[in-house]
């Protein structure tokens, strides 16, 4: 009898000893412990965890509340089955929990099944708290989710990029090349990019050049539009990459080339206005003089243009204004500039010329196109005689800079004008004027 007593004795020291022992090192590991018995009740557990649950571990019956806490949970139940079919590997999961106070909170619960392997086997586990964790996860994935609704949404094309070798894109980049995301996922900024800006971009990707700067783009198809580009150099998951906006600016160039095609010529004639000439002009004389070649310089003033606008009014006027900026276009070349610099006051530049005779026989050709029909100015059918008196000065015979060369050739004008309508003179030489 005194030896069934020592043993019960025992063992209940051992025991008690063990759960001791247990305690003590459950309650330095860095988790919530416990462990599940076959039936899926809670057998014990550590403290740490206690108040992640809500639970106030001085209360005498904390372990029965992590029960109630965990037990039901079905997540739980699952990863334990997962644990029975592993024979002593350790399964995981993050499982959502709800504390004594309602609030859900996330565990990462690392669990094994105790030997002997059967479907029986104790479970023993191990949780810590990742809800801030998954908070932060979560804000992240919604930023990253609201980012990339936004860079579909938006209408640059936009390209991540390591070193040029294309990693991601958006939606607006296969509208704008016309390739689809996985054939751009192939590409490299040679097979987007046209040759003539090649060098540049590629020069700016390795420089880390942060400016947005124009370049020429090409499309599946082959077509090449100008393009605005803006890059900057970013850093995801560690990795250094390349993120490339691409804007289509086709429609700006088009403005852009209107407005200065607007501020370049006459808004009547289409013809190259005062402005353009007087730039062409200077230009003429400097290609010239460094070519060591010659050049004529046409002035021309129609006859009697006052007297028909005094008569029909500006709106006829206009009309033969246009008629004879066609005559005077058709009957040149179109190397020469032929320009309306006021009124009814034409300019001709003729490159090339290099004699009398040769800018002679232009000017005769400019006569003929403007006497060669009537011009009809209204539906009586009323028409105009258009006819001309010309001005000729060469280069550098008559004169060899922009004030002389207008003027002579404006004086050579007035002469032909004074010898009666249709009528053309040569300038007369700076040198002799003096």
């Amino acid at each position: 009898m005194g030896g069934g007593i020592f043993i019960i004795v025992t063992i209940t020291w051992l025991w008690s000893r063990y759960r001791a022992m247990r305690d003590n090192l459950y309650a330095h590991l860095p988790g919530l412990v416990f462990g599940i018995t076959p039936q899926g009740k809670i057998e014990f557990a550590s403290d740490l965890g206690l108040k992640w649950l809500g639970i106030d571990e001085k209360a005498g019956n904390s372990h029965h509340r992590i029960q109630d806490v965990l037990s039901a949970n079905k997540d739980l139940a699952d990863l334990r089955e997962r644990a029975l079919r592993t024979d002593g590997q350790i399964v995981e999961a993050e499982i959502a929990v709800f504390t004594v106070a309602e609030e859900r909170r996330w565990l990462r619960i690392q669990c094994r099944a105790m030997p002997p392997h059967t479907s029986d086997s104790m479970i023993e586990c191990i949780a810590w708290d990742i809800t801030e964790l998954v908070r932060e996860r979560t804000l992240r994935t919604e930023s990253e989710q609201r980012l990339e609704q936004m860079a579909n949404l938006s209408s640059e094309g936009l390209f991540l990029h390591d070193a040029g070798k294309c990693v991601d894109a958006n939606i607006a980049a296969e509208r704008m090349f016309g390739h689809s995301r996985d054939e751009l996922l192939l590409m490299s900024a040679a097979d987007i990019i046209a040759e003539s800006s090649l060098q540049m971009v590629i020069d700016n990707i390795q420089s880390g050049y942060d400016k947005p700067y124009e370049a020429t783009a090409r499309r599946k198809d082959g077509t090449l539009f100008p393009c605005e580009i803006n890059g900057r150099n970013v850093v995801i998951d560690g990795v250094k990459l390349r993120l490339t906006s691409f804007r289509d600016i086709s429609e700006r160039k088009i403005a852009e080339d209107l407005v200065r095609y607007q501020a370049t010529h006459d808004a009547l004639t289409d013809l190259p206005n005062r402005y353009l000439f007087v730039d062409r002009l200077e230009y003429a004389i400097k290609l010239a003089k460094r070519r060591k070649e010659r050049f004529a310089l046409m002035y021309v003033d129609l006859d009697g243009f006052k007297q028909l606008n005094d008569m029909h009014g500006h709106v006829i006027g206009d009309k033969v204004l246009v008629e004879v900026a066609q005559r005077l276009r058709h009957s040149l070349r179109e190397v020469d500039t032929v320009a309306r610099i006021g009124g009814d006051e034409f300019t001709v530049i003729l490159p090339g010329t290099e004699t009398l005779d040769d800018a002679e026989i232009v000017a005769r050709k400019v006569l003929q196109s403007l006497t060669s029909s009537p011009i009809n100015i209204s539906s009586q059918k009323q028409t105009y005689e258009a006819s001309a008196s010309i001005g000729i000065a060469l280069y550098p015979e008559h004169a060899d800079n922009f004030d002389d060369m207008i003027s002579v050739a404006d004086k050579a004008m007035y002469e032909a004008k004074k010898s009666g309508k249709d009528q053309f003179r040569f300038a007369v030489p700076v040198t002799s004027q003096t």
